[in-house]
């Protein structure tokens, strides 16, 4: 069911930590509102104090991108380990990236492939797709790829929503 943003409001208004993070998407996306990433990283946070670990996803996004903060990796990689943890894995991604890089970490290539297996090891990346553990066994973090990986990402994103009912 979709929600406007006043019914989500209301929600967030009484605590409700789903429609806290659902303004904080839809700032981050410009979805019923206009794009605002300060209103989505203060949505993003609240959500993550109460236990929204997807909320961490963005916040690790918000400051690896540097979207309306200036960009720091280091507070990236603290939120990606925190939405790793709890198996979203576009943030071990993003770590893998980070350890690639050398972006506020030191450069690790046996870290960034130790996050590169984790995402291998997924169930629900090699039993419901081949082709994602094909892709992530080639993946050189390097962003020669995105538009596959942004179409990936959808596919993921409708895998799991059809599996679990959520992001």
């Amino acid at each position: 069911m979709k929600m406007n943003i006043k019914e989500l409001e209301e929600l967030a208004g009484n605590g409700d930590v789903g429609a806290i993070y659902e303004l904080g998407k839809a700032y981050y996306n410009g979805t019923g509102v206009g794009v605002d990433f300060e209103k989505a990283r203060n949505y993003f946070e609240v959500a993550a104090e109460r236990g929204s670990q997807i909320s961490n996803y963005y916040l690790g996004k918000i400051y690896y991108n540097g979207k309306g903060v200036q960009t720091n990796h280091l507070k990236a990689k603290e939120y990606f380990e925190k939405s790793s943890s709890a198996d979203n894995v576009f943030s071990t991604y993003y770590l893998g990236k980070l350890y690639y890089w050398g972006d506020g970490v030191e450069k690790d290539y046996n870290k960034a492939n130790e996050y590169k297996n984790q995402i291998l090891n997924k169930p629900i990346y090699s039993n419901q797709n081949a082709g994602l553990k094909e892709f992530y066994s080639v993946a050189d973090f390097e962003g020669l790829t995105k538009n596959y990986v942004d179409e990936l990402q959808k596919k993921v994103l409708s895998e799991y929503k059809g599996l679990y009912g959520k992001e």
